[in-house]
């Protein structure tokens, strides 16, 4: 999933484009995965969900960050159904990282990367 955050959350303009383009086709990949089930692994989270649950926290704060919308409803319904579960489930929601530190590090390191700031 590099695609979304070197190609969509470092990146703008033509690049960020060519970013989100490969974004999308890889999480159509997802969702043709996921569909029909609960969790990657079937009705319990399993390695799968564990390697791909950075994408129910981060995505958002990637997408609020850029103004992109890469997961909705519409486009990827099981893939969004799958991360609102795997966000609820209490041993994940109860260990996330910290939202607003999470923000102000990915903010710094895009403008860092796009040469509008130092990274902190």
């Amino acid at each position: 999933m590099q695609s979304i955050g070197g190609g969509v959350l470092l990146k703008e303009g033509k690049e960020q484009e060519e970013g989100f383009a490969a974004s999308m086709e890889n999480l159509k990949y997802l969702e043709e995965e996921i569909r029909g089930k609960k969790f990657f692994g079937g009705e319990t989270i399993g390695l799968a969900d564990i390697a791909l649950g950075w994408l129910a926290h981060y995505l958002d704060i990637f997408e609020e960050i850029v103004g992109l919308k890469l997961i909705d409803q519409e486009k990827f319904p099981s893939l969004a159904a799958w991360k609102q579960e795997f966000a609820n489930a209490p041993i994940i929601r109860e260990n996330w990282p910290d939202r607003d530190k999470l923000v102000t590090k990915f903010v710094a390191m895009r403008e860092a990367n796009l040469g509008k700031g130092t990274p902190k």
